[in-house]
């Protein structure tokens, strides 16, 4: 009963975390005449993704190298099956072409070393560094691809203080102006701690249910524990989306990716070596890796992530959670 009531409390903190962090990020873009979709790649991404850094550390400092990889790979996978395929469904998702061209082909890339780095059956200390460090300098450049301006103007960004579509108006007031940048940081230092306490509320009636059933760990840690530790992408992405704030919405998408297969992954292995047997290789690693590459052409086509083809990514997703139930 305990597991149920916190597991049903914990949607109230990620949707009143994830509208902050979505306002007081697209304040900043408005304030600092910063692209909107840095900003999902960054702030909103790495706000999002610390539930996965949390529990991926420490799962790897127990000696849980499954839970940490499957935590990893199966949020990966929801945030492409998952939440780009709600998203889509509520709102049609306006794509940034740049994304697909630059972010996710490196979100391959890196799956594919991971795939190469496991080979010895293991992701150790020295592969660790080199996607902490991979990760960092694909910041650096991120940073320094916005100051030439690569990823457009701000003036794109929508008024986040504007209602959401349906909602009823005042008349517009011409002093009017884009929130003060203390509000926006407010609105982000409220929504961050809201978005992971939410995320751990969640994610603990999870465990509690799941474990009642007698589910192997594996497989919590693959479907319950990754999309718990996703929810916070979830909330911020649907409310972005909803918002039309597109950019936001896909950068953080792909933003919380790079930053789970760099940083996340990167420390779990620095904190303890993962052992990467076969099994969770094919049955993590390679599905991740499937719906990267899949949202490649379903997103340059016409530059949008339709309603149908949100249906088909949902789909595919409750396929693959099927199928690690099924096989393990």
């Amino acid at each position: 009963m305990r597991n149920t009531l916190l597991f049903a409390f914990a949607f109230l903190p990620l949707t009143l975390g994830a509208d902050w962090l979505v306002r007081g990020a697209a304040g900043l873009a408005q304030r600092f005449g910063v692209s909107p979709l840095v900003v999902g790649l960054t702030v909103v991404a790495f706000g999002t993704s610390a539930p996965e850094l949390v529990v991926s550390a420490l799962a790897s400092l127990e000696g849980q190298p499954d839970v940490a990889v499957g935590n990893i790979m199966g949020s990966t996978a929801a945030n492409v099956g998952l939440i780009v395929g709600v998203g889509a469904l509520i709102r049609p998702i306006e794509v940034h072409r740049r994304v697909i061209v630059r972010e996710t082909p490196l979100v391959i890339i890196v799956l594919s070393l991971v795939m190469v780095l496991s080979l010895n059956d293991a992701v150790g200390r020295l592969d660790g560094l080199v996607l902490v460090f991979g990760w960092a300098l694909y910041l650096f450049f991120l940073l320094k691809w916005e100051r030439v301006g690569l990823f457009g103007k701000a003036d794109r960004v929508p008024d986040p203080d504007a209602p959401l579509p349906g909602a009823a108006t005042d008349p517009p007031r011409a002093d009017m102006a884009a929130p003060g940048v203390w509000w926006s940081l407010v609105r982000i230092g409220l929504g961050l701690p809201c978005l992971t306490y939410g995320a751990r509320w969640l994610l603990e009636g999870a465990e509690g249910i799941a474990r009642s059933l007698a589910v192997p760990e594996a497989v919590i840690a693959a479907t319950m524990i990754a999309v718990g530790t996703s929810l916070p992408e979830l909330a911020s992405t649907l409310v972005a989306a909803f918002r039309r704030m597109g950019d936001i919405a896909i950068g953080n998408v792909i933003g919380s990716n790079v930053f789970n297969l760099g940083l996340v992954l990167g420390t779990a292995a620095l904190v303890r070596p993962l052992v990467l047997h076969p099994t969770i290789v094919v049955g993590y690693v390679l599905p991740a890796l499937a719906f990267s590459v899949i949202l490649i052409p379903l997103a340059l086509h016409r530059g949008t992530v339709q309603r149908a083809e949100g249906g088909l990514l949902l789909l595919l997703y409750l396929a693959y959670i099927v199928m690690v139930w099924l096989f393990n």
